[in-house]
Formats: C-alpha cells, sequence, structure tokens
C-alpha cells in the first residue's frame, strides 16, 4: 500500500516570470514593493493600510503595484502570493478587470474562488509544476489576451541585469548598451517596470538568492554570489521590499515545497 506525503507548511514556486509563496505569516508585513503582487487569504480576510489611509482595509483578494508602500497583516492565517512579472505585464492585465481600486490598491480579483483553489493545490505534493503554472497563466490571462509591448530597450536592460547580477553596473553603461542618454532610460524604466533601476536589480538578487538556496547553496554563499556585500546588505534589503528577514521565510522553507523551473539554471549560469 502506497503512504500519502503531507502536505508541507508553504510553498515556493520559482519561476522566469512569476514567483508563488503559499503559507502563513508569522508577524505583518511592511514592505515597498519592487513588483507588483496579488495576494489571497485562503481562509479570512486580509488587513492592509498605506500610508495615505486613514485606518485599515480588509479584502480577501489584493493586487498592489510595483512601489507601493503598504502593511499588510493575514494574522497567521494561510495566504497564496504571487509576485507577478518584472515588466508589469500581468499588473496592466489584472488590474482593469479587478472590482475595486483605488491609489494603486485594487481588491477582489475576478475568479478568487479559483485562486485560492489551486493556492491551496500548490501545497498538494502531487501537483506538477507545469500544471500549477498553466492554471495561473488561465487565471491571470483568461482570454489569451496578448501581453502589452515592452519597449524593447527597457527589456534589453532588464535582460543585461539579469546576466550582470553580482554587478552593480552603472545606468550610464546601461543606458549605453540601448543607445539612450541616463536620464531617458531612468525615466523609461521607471515608467515601464514602476520601480527605478537600482530597485528591480535588489528584487532580481533575492530571487537568485533564493533560488540557489533552494538548489541547496547556504544563505551567505547564495547571497554573496547575487551581489549582496554581506549578511547585513542582504537582511537591510530583504526586509525593505518583503517586509521580513531572511530567517522568516528561509527557516520556513525548510520544511515547505519548493519547486524551481529547470529553465532557470540556464539563466543563473549565465549571470555568473
Amino acid at each position: 500500500m502506497t503512504m500519502a506525503h503531507p502536505s508541507p507548511d508553504c510553498a515556493l514556486y520559482l519561476w522566469p516570470r512569476r514567483t508563488v509563496y503559499v503559507g502563513r505569516l508569522a508577524r505583518p508585513i511592511e514592505f515597498n514593493l519592487a513588483a507588483a503582487s496579488l495576494t489571497v487569504a485562503l481562509d479570512g480576510l486580509l488587513q492592509y493600510q498605506t500610508p495615505d489611509m486613514p485606518g485599515p482595509g480588509y479584502c480577501t483578494s489584493l493586487l498592489l503595484k510595483p512601489g507601493e508602500r503598504v502593511r499588510v497583516d493575514a494574522g497567521d492565517r494561510l495566504i497564496g502570493t504571487c509576485y507577478l512579472d518584472a515588466l508589469g505585464q500581468d499588473h496592466a492585465l489584472l488590474e482593469p478587470r479587478m472590482l475595486e481600486c483605488n491609489a494603486g490598491v485594487c481588491q477582489r480579483v475576478p475568479g478568487e474562488q479559483e485562486f485560492q483553489r489551486l493556492f491551496r493545490q500548490m501545497l498538494d505534493p502531487g501537483i506538477a509544476a507545469s500544471e500549477g503554472f498553466r492554471t495561473l497563466e488561465t487565471l491571470i490571462n483568461p482570454g489569451a489576451i496578448p501581453y502589452p509591448v515592452v519597449d524593447d530597450r527597457v527589456a534589453r536592460v532588464v535582460s543585461l541585469i539579469h546576466q550582470s547580477v553580482a554587478q552593480n553596473c552603472p545606468v550610464t553603461e546601461l543606458a549605453g548598451a540601448v543607445n539612450l542618454s541616463a536620464p531617458r532610460l531612468v525615466q523609461l524604466f521607471r515608467q515601464q517596470v514602476g520601480v527605478p533601476i537600482r530597485r528591480y536589480r535588489q528584487w532580481h538578487r533575492l530571487f537568485v538568492t533564493a533560488i540557489r538556496v533552494a538548489r541547496g547553496w547556504s544563505l551567505t554563499e547564495a547571497a554573496l554570489e547575487a551581489g549582496f556585500t554581506d549578511s547585513a546588505h542582504l537582511s537591510h534589503t530583504f526586509r525593505a521590499i518583503i517586509g521580513l528577514r531572511p530567517s522568516d521565510i528561509f527557516t520556513a522553507l525548510a520544511r515547505a515545497r519548493l519547486v524551481v523551473d529547470e529553465g532557470i539554471d540556464k539563466d543563473l549560469e549565465a549571470s555568473v
């Protein structure tokens, strides 16, 4: 008789286009997002508040744009969070469909129950990563609408950042590579991606660090290879962007379902 494997406490899926975390948050998160995100409560309500709100709001699903400062408290409830694609294409598709929007914070995603069902399934070791990604793609883009066009120069700069993740390539050098002035690149990148180049580079370094930890590296080794100068640098960046200490996530991942897309390995090889 085959024994069923118990579901893990949390799950982290690392795909080139999106990252999904399913689990519980032991404390409120206060962060300044470097990527758009969709968070769905799986058993209760989310409490959230931006600096401009006189008091907290409550919802079951929350779409946040890049650069939005927000405090989110799930009260130790199970949540699913999808960090959307870096170039803002997912956000551009989701935002017009959200049922309530105000100053960059949107609530009530269409198909909310389907998102809840998918995130719960992602805790099940039996679900294939490819199946999860296809379902997520269908929920975000049910009409298979072509993704909004991204300026080729911005896409090229993002690619250069990925290829030199451990280096602090100057903006002037990035701008020269795409035949723009530095001020114009800064403006165009912010318009397209939603955050400054430096903040996006920090976000990608966190992403690469998480992938390498998933591959068996120590947290310190992974952080140094991703371009962080030391543990304090990693911790400061992690708390500023994610809102938690690195140990809050990586300790939980020791008992998590951790799934890394096979195609990511090629990207990592090109970046070191």
